[in-house]
């Protein structure tokens, strides 16, 4: 028996946006990248914030067992199942939200899925972005994935818990080990936070401690020559060579004193892992710091002591939260981690607590290498379970309910339970993708937008579709498509000709480049089902459209795209800035002449910001 090979978005169901700031006096819990454990992909963390306090990144509701794929480079592999505590939360736009349909798909297989390494392979390969590399949602669902039938999927699951079961235990285990060293610290030092034992304070510059900044942009990679610790390499005390870059020596910009010498500190100083911290041992002495801060504590402090203390909870959930917490995004420099004040520790203490700690990283290494090889083996049993080694057996034993089983999975494929009929249809949430809806905003729009002496066309009908749902936050279409006139829905000629049959929409013929469209006689009922799906939301698209009936397609084509690639710096964590857009536009082939037309100048990009803003698309994080 073969398994048929299917795109992840026709196993899922649609998902929806949501805007905290709406209701600004609701806590939500709130699910950013950070959360997520990107070892044994769980969500370790999610804070509970205040509408009005939200990042402009928190939109994406989550449900119960949904499957949260980040979309950010470096964090391809941050990959969480979303527990029951957090059902109905907000994560960040920064992640791809599986909801699996359960007739076609077991939700825990669809998650091993998603860890493996030829997933997060294949979605290295679709991003895109020099500042900010990145990945859609599209490409995320687009990837294909082998789909057995639900019962040997169920199978497949229940071999890998069983070993992923492990993996846990052995996390426990170094969890309960890891709580050594801050322990000795607590009980040679006391807690900072505190101070028990009254040593003096003062800032760390006036150790002779020095801090300068690593590389910015690395030199050109290289499969030899010496490691370019990135901010992804760094962990908690410790320096991972895993997804390591190398660089050629004679590369490094001279006079950046860009090497690293034993017992520095690495200190991550942007982005999702701000204020991480390592101490650069011996092997990885003579390497290359990135994008990071580097401390060389000098004669009055050892490594072993600085990295301790930066790693407590004083400094991580304090000090440097509170810096961290002023910034648009997560950020630290040099001047700000000079001035971190540090307890005045004798300095015959700290070379007992640095030999103490030495010993405990010797047995950290011992139990790494054995995580390693455990590591190893079950990305062998990954791949094993999704090229049909591993349920071979199984399968023959069960051959005859499977063949039953594949024909109910088949037919589940050809008709998504999103579709309903129209009559059912009422809820904002409900209308998913269905033609019926999206006719029925189309001629809503269309309407209040009609005038008989300046006929609107059918491409400045795509743009206003394309404003009015992101106005609204309806989600009637999952991806607009990155067409040469901007942001469009792929299906438009589907729900036009359905408007068009129920006699909501009258399509006239082409007049040279305009195929106007005007309301038909039946478009009363469609205003109606119009008005059920904004809801609330009515009266600010209406404002918005009784403005926009007048522009020409040429200004809501660069509002739309502006907007659209507003939205993917936002995933990206990136401010909306005219260079910034200019940089989403150049890496999609289809933008790019874009920008060869006066329509798109820096003028007319940052009067598009401006106004995006004004409407409230916008927020000034972004």
């Amino acid at each position: 028996m073969r398994w048929n090979s299917v795109q992840i978005a026709k196993t899922c169901l649609r998902t929806r946006m949501r805007d905290p700031k709406r209701n600004p006096d609701t806590p939500f819990l709130y699910v950013d990248i950070s959360a997520i454990d990107r070892s044994l992909k769980v969500i370790t963390s999610a804070p509970e914030i205040l509408g009005v306090d939200a990042p402009s990144r928190a939109r994406k509701e989550i449900r119960e067992g949904d499957i949260l794929v980040s979309t950010v480079r470096p964090n391809l592999n941050a990959v969480a199942v979303v527990p029951p505590y957090l059902d109905g939360q907000i994560a960040s736009t920064g992640f791809c939200v599986l909801r699996p349909n359960k007739a076609t798909i077991f939700g825990q297989y669809l998650f091993y899925f998603t860890t493996t390494p030829n997933f997060v392979g294949i979605l290295s390969g679709k991003v895109r972005g020099a500042h900010y590399p990145a990945v859609s949602d599209g490409d995320v669902k687009e990837i294909e994935l082998p789909l057995p039938t639900v019962s040997e999927q169920q199978r497949i699951v229940e071999i890998l818990d069983q070993a992923n079961a492990l993996r846990k235990k052995r996390a426990e285990a170094d969890a309960i080990a890891a709580r050594i060293l801050p322990a000795l610290f607590y009980r040679m030092f006391g807690d900072p936070a505190t101070n028990p034992k009254g040593w003096n304070i003062k800032p760390l510059s006036e150790f002779e401690a020095q801090v300068r900044y690593g590389l910015g942009q690395p030199p050109k990679a290289s499969t030899t020559g010496v490691a370019l610790i990135r901010a992804t390499n760094i962990s908690r005390g410790t320096i991972s060579p895993i997804n390591m870059i190398y660089v050629d020596p004679q590369d490094v910009p001279p006079g950046r004193n860009a090497f690293l010498k034993e017992d520095e500190v690495l200190v991550v100083r942007s982005g999702a892992y701000t204020g991480d911290i390592a101490q650069v041992t011996k092997e990885w002495e003579g390497c290359v710091a990135g994008y990071d801060l580097v401390i060389t504590p000098g004669r009055y402090l050892t490594g072993e002591f600085v990295e301790a203390y930066l790693l407590m909870p004083f400094i991580q959930k304090g000090y440097f939260y509170n810096l961290k917490a002023r910034a648009g995004q997560p950020h630290l420099n040099a001047a700000q981690v000079a001035a971190t004040p540090f307890l005045d520790i004798p300095a015959d203490l700290q070379v007992q607590f640095s030999e103490a700690v030495q010993s405990i990283r010797i047995l950290r290494k011992q139990r790494g290498a054995a995580g390693e090889n455990l590591e190893k083996a079950f990305a062998v049993m990954l791949h094993r379970a999704f090229t049909g080694d591993l349920t071979a057996k199984w399968r023959v034993e069960h051959m005859k309910e499977l063949l039953a089983e594949m024909e109910t999975q088949a037919k589940a494929l050809e008709c998504p339970p999103t579709k309903v009929n129209p009559p059912e249809i009422g809820s904002k949430r409900h209308a998913g993708h269905d033609m019926y809806n999206k006719a029925a905003l189309a001629a809503y729009i269309t309407d209040r937008c009609h005038a008989p002496d300046r006929p609107m066309g059918r491409v400045k009908l795509a743009k206003l579709f394309y404003l009015v749902q992101q106005k609204s936050e309806i989600e009637l279409t999952e991806t607009f498509m990155k067409r040469a006139a901007g942001p469009l829905d792929d299906e438009i000629h589907k729900f036009l000709s359905l408007a068009q049959k129920s006699k909501w929409l009258v399509l006239l013929r082409g007049e040279g480049d305009l195929k106007p469209v005007k309301p038909g006689r039946n478009v009363s009922k469609a205003i109606k089902q119009a008005e059920k799906l904004l809801g609330p939301a009515k009266a600010k698209v209406d404002e918005m459209l009784d403005q926009m009936k007048w522009w020409g397609y040429r200004a809501l084509e660069r509002w739309a795209t502006v907007l659209d690639a507003s939205f993917e710096l936002t995933a990206a964590g990136q401010p909306a800035t005219v260079e910034n857009v200019k940089d989403v536009i150049q890496k999609h082939p289809e933008w790019v002449p874009k920008l060869n037309r006066d329509e798109f100048s820096d003028t007319h990009i940052e009067t598009a910001l401006k106004g995006l803003r004004g409407f409230g698309f916008i927020t000034n994080q972004d």
